[in-house]
């Protein structure tokens, strides 16, 4: 058991890294508190929530990824310019931007035309 918490302990401090060293990270974190907020405002249903909940642990854990490949390509780099290094990032990078995608899709169809059309109706 000791070595489950300290794994989980581990894991918890991955995040904390991750929060207090990425703005994106942040910036997510706010949008998920927003996201919450209005899916009590509209009342979703059960289905809703999977799907809210599943998009936003989805563009979390790729931030959390993307961190970790670019502290990696940092460290392989040696904090010289590489070529390859560069492109993993950026792949890295547009991993974050699909999941951010998809997530802001899912957002759209089942927050945002609810709220405007409770809004304006």
């Amino acid at each position: 058991m000791r070595r489950f918490g300290q794994r989980l302990a581990c894991a918890f401090k991955g995040i904390f890294l991750t929060f207090k060293s990425e703005r994106n990270f942040r910036i997510q974190c706010v949008a998920l508190c927003l996201t919450v907020a209005m899916g009590v405002y509209l009342g979703l249903s059960k289905l809703e929530w999977g799907l809210i909940i599943f998009s936003i642990g989805l563009v979390l854990t790729a931030e959390v990824l993307n961190t970790a490949v670019e502290r990696l390509g940092d460290v392989v780099a040696g904090g010289k310019y590489n070529n390859l290094v560069r492109d993993i990032k950026d792949i890295s990078a547009g991993a974050v931007m699909v999941s951010a995608l998809t997530a802001l899709t899912i957002g759209v169809l089942i927050l945002f035309v609810p709220f405007v059309q409770r809004v304006l109706g």
